[in-house]
């Protein structure tokens, strides 16, 4: 395995940001499932973490090299991958500047069929707005344990409900009236997305005992609703990295097309 990482300027953002990549190369520490030209996976992190969380607490370089994917993991701080109203543009930097960057100095491939994007929580919200926002650069999308009801946690926290973050916070995201635009819900996004006949596919995972599980169900209810055709699952667990480090193998799975309900676990 090789693994890179490192810091690039993002114009979007006005700064230097962290950045990990994972390279399946050729190497007797894994045998590989797929082989063949590799996938891409932009991994997203959740509120709270960094760059460093997915390698820090997953077996994730094992997971790149044994599916035969490479895995690229930015940064975006507590932004909730958002263009804030009062700060960087964090959207931008994932849905647009990152692909071109990883194309430019990479020479990574961007074969919509061979591109996902999959992230936890934060991350799990992040990678539904990304990408059903950019349908036409993502094949597939992972949302484990997302905050996919970003309304209901906007109000909980304006509310005092809630002490994910602060209102202060909250209004440099979105604006003073810390509205949520269409374009930024993650269940208008789906229910948009759905009449599109050539929408990602779709992979939700989430644990019962997740304090976002009901927000989750309320993402999968309206999925359905709309006919999108995606892909839920849930089984026991918490908000956690006991959960996250399986769900992510039913998401390697499902994007490489294979048995994502009984495949092994490694």
């Amino acid at each position: 395995m090789a693994r890179f990482r490192g810091d690039i300027y993002s114009e979007s953002i006005g700064a230097a940001t962290q950045l990990n990549i994972i390279l399946p190369e050729a190497s007797e520490d894994v045998t590989p499932i797929i082989s063949g030209e590799p996938g891409i996976m932009y991994l997203l992190h959740g509120l709270g973490a960094n760059a460093s969380e997915w390698t820090r607490f997953s077996k994730i370089e094992y997971y790149a090299k044994k599916y035969n994917f490479i895995v690229v993991m930015p940064e975006v701080q507590r932004s909730f991958y958002t263009d804030a109203a009062y700060g960087p543009k964090y959207f931008t930097y994932i849905a647009d500047e990152l692909p071109q960057i990883m194309d430019t100095w990479f020479k990574i491939p961007s074969k919509r069929e061979k591109t996902f994007i999959c992230g936890e929580s934060m991350g799990g919200y992040g990678a539904v707005k990304v990408g059903l926002s950019r349908p036409e650069r993502f094949g597939g999308i992972g949302a484990l344990s997302g905050a996919l009801d970003f309304k209901r946690l906007i109000k909980d926290i304006m509310d005092n409900k809630d002490e994910l973050m602060g209102q202060m916070e909250m209004k440099g995201l979105l604006g003073e009236k810390t509205s949520l635009p269409d374009d930024q819900d993650a269940i208008e996004l789906v229910k948009k997305a759905a009449k599109n006949p050539d929408r990602p596919k779709l992979i939700q995972l989430c644990g019962t005992e997740d304090f976002l599980y009901g927000d989750n169900l309320r993402f999968r209810d309206e999925a359905d609703a709309s006919g999108y055709g995606h892909v839920y699952m849930e089984w026991p667990g918490e908000h956690s990295w006991v959960f996250w480090d399986v769900a992510v193998q039913r998401v390697f799975q499902y994007f490489c097309g294979l048995d994502h309900e009984n495949g092994p676990i490694f």
